[in-house]
């Protein structure tokens, strides 16, 4: 099931949710109930649940988010799925938080309900060249960091064969300690090339010639969509 914010195709057989993230995007409470119950009834009992930071970043969408946590925590075992801006890109008049300032909000505010959160890389720093030698000034490295400063299990997510220079400057530094798996992004990948498959490989190999001790795992296949109503909640 993935509760999409743009098109939904009709509902289909559920598989279990952490083959796939689910997204709630800002719409009708009621709606969001009833599906609790038909997952109830599937007897599904974790969830990875995505949480779009464009969406986050506007008044309505924090309201959103801080109703949504606690209430699927209510009924499931949640891990956190941070898309980092990358459904939302164009959304310029938004006075948008940083990948840090939304984990660590969450971590501090819904932090007893989840253990695990995932990262997903900003896409548009895959199309700027970054000579920058510190690291730690991408968001998504400095939001690791500070959600593992703050207890909480990493994992980075939606990892192209784009990003490898970029991961062989994380395999130099100790930052990989930090994290508890990295999820290759199969689908993003060019449908006419091997590129994905080749690049899993090469980074398998990477990480033990560094000694580094890390899992990588293929990104797995969408959840069936789930038609949700289009009316927003009152905030």
């Amino acid at each position: 099931m993935n509760l999409s914010s743009t098109s939904a195709k009709p509902s289909t057989q559920v598989e279990p949710p952490t083959e796939g993230v689910v997204w709630f995007p800002v719409r009708n409470r009621k709606e969001v109930t009833l599906e609790i119950n038909r997952l109830k009834s599937e007897s599904i009992d974790s969830l990875r649940l995505g949480i779009a930071c464009g969406d986050f970043s506007t008044k309505k969408g924090k309201k959103w988010y801080d109703w949504l946590v606690p209430t699927l925590a209510e009924s499931f075992d949640l891990e956190l799925c941070f898309d980092n801006f990358s459904q939302n890109p164009d959304r310029s008049l938004i006075r948008r938080l940083t990948l840090p300032e939304i984990v660590e909000h969450f971590i501090l505010k819904h932090g007893e309900h989840f253990t695990l959160i995932e990262l997903w890389r900003n896409p548009a720093c895959r199309t700027t060249e970054d000579t920058c030698e510190n690291i730690f000034a991408e968001d998504v490295v400095f939001a690791a960091t500070w959600a593992k400063h703050l207890g909480k299990k990493v994992s980075l997510g939606k990892i192209q064969s784009s990003d490898f220079e970029w991961i062989t400057r994380l395999v130099s530094s100790p930052f990989l300690k930090n994290i508890e798996h990295i999820e290759v992004d199969m689908d993003g990948e060019d449908l006419w090339s091997s590129g994905a498959g080749f690049y899993e490989r090469t980074l398998r190999s990477l990480f033990k010639a560094k000694g580094v001790k890390i899992e990588i795992r293929p990104n797995v296949k969408p959840l069936p969509n789930v038609q949700v109503s289009t009316t927003e909640i009152a905030c």
